[in-house]
This record gives C-alpha cells, sequence and structure tokens, in this order.
C-alpha cells in the first residue's frame, strides 16, 4: 500500500524557536493530511518508550541514549501523524539529514539548524536538529503508538485525495 502513515515529533527547540506553524505548512503543500496532532511534555517514560535503550545503546552508546532522553524532555514537543503516498520517504526527504550542517539547503534542517555532532559534543548536549521523523514503517506504527491512541487519529478527506486516492 502506497498511503502510509507516519510520526513527526517537532521537538523542543522548534517549538522554543517558534518554527511549528512554518513546518506544518511545508508538509501541508507537499499534499501530506495531519490525521493527529497534540502538544505532549515527555516523561521518562515516554522518553524511554521512544528512544528505545535497545535501539540506541547498542549502535551509539549509552551517553548518546542518555543526552537523547535529557532533550526530548527539556520542553515541549509538538507530536503529529502524516498520512499521504510514501509518507515515510516523502517526510525524511524533506527533514533532510540528521546532522543539520550536514542537510541540504530546502529541507527543514538545512534551512533552520546548522549545528553539528562535534558541536553538539564539544557542549555535553543533544544535536539541537529540530525534528523526528519515522525511518521506516515498522518505526511508524511503533512510534505513532507511543504519542497516540487509536482515538486521536483520525480519518477525514481533503482536496489532495481527489488528486491522488481516487
Amino acid at each position: 500500500m502506497t498511503i502510509e502513515r507516519t510520526l513527526v515529533l517537532l521537538k523542543p527547540d522548534a517549538v522554543q524557536r517558534g518554527f511549528m506553524g512554518e513546518i506544518i505548512t511545508r508538509f501541508e503543500r507537499a499534499g501530506l493530511k495531519m490525521v493527529g496532532c497534540k502538544m505532549v511534555w515527555a516523561d521518562e517514560e515516554r522518553a524511554k518508550q521512544h528512544y528505545r535503550e535497545e535501539d540506541i545503546v547498542p549502535r551509539r552508546g549509552e551517553k548518546v541514549w542518555n543526552v537523547l532522553l535529557k532533550g526530548i524532555r527539556e520542553g515541549p514537543v509538538l507530536a503529529f501523524v502524516l498520512e499521504g503516498v510514501h509518507a515515510i520517504e516523502i517526510v525524511r526527504k524533506m527533514v533532510g539529514a540528521t546532522e543539520p550542517k550536514a542537510a541540504a539547503p530546502g529541507t527543514i534542517r538545512g534551512d533552520y539548524a546548522h549545528v553539528s555532532f562535534a558541536h553538539a559534543d564539544a557542549k555535553g548536549t543533544h544535536i539541537k536538529n529540530l525534528i523526528h521523523a519515522s525511518a521506516n514503517a515498522a518505526d511508524a506504527a511503533t512510534e505513532i503508538a507511543v504519542w497516540f491512541t487509536p482515538e486521536e487519529l483520525h480519518s477525514y478527506r481533503t482536496v489532495h485525495d481527489v488528486h491522488v486516492v481516487e
């Protein structure tokens, strides 16, 4: 099925910098449909459900995992679910590389962030890269369930559905 759902988190740095509306507009203009949205101040339990120890620690180490857990909890997060044709791939392209200094111009990270992993490491903090987007369909399903109940996700028609779905 080409119609997919994916989780997007506007991290505390995006919320604090006032980029929520601008980023949402980019996704809507691309024809993606928001089917769930809420602002959440993540507690430690939700942070650990999102950044699962078994996924992070073996690849990147416990120090990185702890920094990620702290960073996602430093302010409110705008969590939303987008739906559309190949939504996961499209959203990841629009978001850009994880390291903002490597993100291409025209991507969200490329246009609104410029920090590097080296800078974050030197400061002992997480990378302020504004946004999280699910990496694949399995991650999207798991992550959506961390942030939303089924009742919080909605189906409705948009003008794009006429051109894309029918």
